[in-house]
């Protein structure tokens, strides 16, 4: 492991663990800003949940508002993924790494202070349309290493993310009943955010990123340390596109296409059924709040050692492509057994951790064909349009799968994830091995 590879697996768990400390104290944020009322864009958010919910209940219409937010994040970060990528190709990586945790920074200063409901949402926009900057952190991985090895770097950038989710919300859940006038008495007088103490520990966060990045992190772009290849310099194209994410409308990028949409698939399933997870631990197995954080550190803590022990021996060992497929059967499997032999425990761990396995090896795969399929002067362009359709899929992901849950049950939600499963592992199956597409 390269001191810059390091650095990049913790720029990427930073940005995750300020990223997702908040996940456990959305309830509770959200019913504190019903209670205040008097939002113009609270009370637009909360008819649109309204409508959704149609009289389902108040647990439906809070966790329809949250994924109403959630989508808002995820949507900015399909926009922007793909920006900052291209931007990383023209003026390397390390500029756009700055700008965007700084803006990550101030996103995380506005939740802080914001004593309104606009002011929490302005620092979701912010913090979601910087949170894009994981395209750029992949295309550096991807310029750090070999072909051999592009499996091996994009599970360290995994493993990064996964380690990110697990400590994230623990670390949310845990300071999440102290506010910091209660720490320092002496800033009393100040007004901040509910749970300030959560979110100091993100702009914490963010500024040790930004400090890591600054003083340490060392440019990969191969342009501007001369490491470009005559076939690299030869597939230099003319950009012209308004939007990155339109270059996918051109035959030249039908391959990258594929990958992306298989991609898409993938998350837009699995995200949804993490999403619904909560609700089917709790009325199925009374799982307490508690169980369930253990039973999803479980998860994390199996995707952690498959993307960062498994996947690393296996990389320039096995094509990437029967990585993925390897992965989607694990996740078939798991789906399969949660829909007919979910009611006993001892099941139910064994099933979760066979998606644990399917999701932790189809995550790293993926991405190491989407940047073996383009050239050393377009990883950023192109890891930013495939992490843009991810980005996509959890927009839709929550508010998709929660409709379906509340109104036909977990067992269709199961169903419909080993449809999608089945449908992106036949699309894996006619994708060529190992064939690089000029980018």
């Amino acid at each position: 492991m390269t001191r810059n590879t390091l650095i990049l697996f913790l720029i990427v768990f930073g940005d995750m663990m300020g990223f997702s400390v908040i996940f456990p104290l959305f309830p509770e944020t959200i019913r504190h800003y019903i209670q205040l009322g008097n939002d113009p864009i609270f009370t637009g958010i909360y008819q649109l949940a309204e409508f959704l919910a149609e009289d389902k209940g108040n647990v439906f219409l809070i966790v329809l508002f949250g994924g109403i937010l959630g989508s808002i994040y995820s949507i900015l970060q399909f926009i922007f993924s793909p920006i900052w990528g291209r931007l990383s190709d023209n003026i390397g990586r390390k500029p756009i790494l700055l700008f965007t945790s700084f803006g990550n920074l101030m996103g995380y200063v506005i939740w802080l202070f914001s004593a309104s409901f606009t002011g929490f949402v302005l620092s979701r926009l912010i913090t979601g349309a910087m949170g894009g900057n994981i395209s750029v952190a992949s295309a550096s991985m991807a310029d750090s290493t070999s072909i051999k090895d592009r499996a091996k770097g994009m599970g360290m950038i995994g493993a990064g993310i996964g380690l990110g989710f697990v400590f994230g919300p623990f670390l949310g859940g845990l300071l999440s009943g102290s506010e910091l006038p209660q720490i320092f008495p002496s800033l009393s007088k100040i007004s901040f955010t509910i749970f300030s103490t959560s979110a100091c520990i993100s702009l914490l966060i963010a500024l040790f990123t930004l400090i890591l990045i600054f003083g340490f992190y060392k440019e990969t772009l191969p342009k501007l340390n001369g490491k470009l290849t005559d076939s690299d310099q030869a597939s230099e194209v003319n950009e012209k596109s308004i939007h990155p994410i339109f270059d996918m409308f051109s035959t030249r990028f039908r391959t990258l296409f594929s990958i992306s949409f298989i991609y898409l698939l993938f998350i837009f399933s699995f995200s949804g059924f993490e999403f619904c997870l909560n609700f089917f631990l709790n009325t199925e197995f009374a799982f307490t709040p508690k169980q369930i954080g253990l039973t999803f550190l479980y998860i994390g803590s199996i995707i952690i050692l498959i993307q960062g022990g498994v996947v690393r021996r296996l990389s320039g060992k096995v094509a990437e492509v029967k990585i993925a497929i390897a992965g989607t059967v694990f996740l078939i499997f798991g789906y399969l057994g949660l829909d007919i032999f979910s009611l006993n425990t001892v099941l139910l761990f064994i099933f979760l951790g066979l998606l644990a396995v399917g999701s932790a090896l189809l995550h790293p795969s993926l991405s190491s064909i989407a940047s073996l399929r383009s050239s050393a002067n377009h990883q950023g362009r192109s890891l930013g349009i495939f992490r843009a359709f991810g980005s996509l899929a959890r927009a839709f992901a929550p508010i998709s799968f929660a409709l379906i849950y509340f109104q036909k049950g977990p067992y269709l939600v199961f169903a419909v994830c080993i449809g999608f499963s089945l449908l992106f592992g036949m699309l894996l199956l006619v994708i060529r091995e190992h064939k690089r597409e000029v980018l």
